[in-house]
């Protein structure tokens, strides 16, 4: 009963989402509706999707957070890219499930959008174009790998792999590592 209630109130389920102001399944105010956009993010399957994901924030979150540079500052464009990442991963999959996609749990999103941070920096250290030929390699990789994931996951896990969530995330991950990475250092298209 907790563990629905928790999924209820802080997991992304698009029905109570897009359901209409007074209705009972929607939430009591807009804060708590946008909040859930983030708080999926804490809520996970089990202890291998948290093991999962904490192995891709350790393995594609430290290179961005070198280059975005030291200090609180550093650390706060890195949270800010990854909390982003996890915004658009929840927007994408709302706009692509629609009203009957199932309950959407994990920090996926971020953690792909630190991976398309990664991805980003050549490297000598700089920001690459994100046309460039590595990062497009990269991308392509990335893409590959979801494939399988959302294929052959269910096959032995008991959930379902958000694509939809990634892609969100990817896409966060490059803008706002454009935006927030050094301006100064970026390269041509190494």
């Amino acid at each position: 009963e907790e563990n629905i209630t928790l999924l209820y109130d802080f997991g992304l389920a698009p029905r109570r989402f897009f359901a209409p102001a007074g209705s009972e399944h929607a939430y009591p105010d807009i804060l708590s509706q946008l909040v859930t956009l983030v708080s999926t993010a804490l809520l996970h399957g089990d202890w291998i999707h948290v093991g999962v994901n904490a192995m891709m924030l350790w393995q594609f979150g430290m290179r961005p957070a070198r280059v975005l540079g030291p200090g609180i500052a550093g650390a706060g464009k890195w949270m800010f890219l990854f909390v982003v990442s996890i915004a658009a991963g929840s927007l994408v999959y709302l706009m692509l499930q629609g009203v009957n996609g199932g309950v959407a749990v994990g920090a996926s999103g971020g953690t792909c959008g630190l991976i398309a941070a990664d991805f980003l920096i050549g490297r000598d250290g700089r920001i690459r174009s994100p046309l460039s030929r590595p990062f497009l390699l990269l991308t392509l990789y990335f893409a590959l790998i979801n494939l399988a994931l959302v294929y052959l996951v269910p096959l032995v896990l008991p959930f379902y792999v958000s694509w939809e969530a990634h892609l969100g995330g990817y896409l966060a991950g490059v803008a706002m590592m454009l935006i927030l990475g050094p301006k100064a250092r970026t390269a041509e298209a190494a």
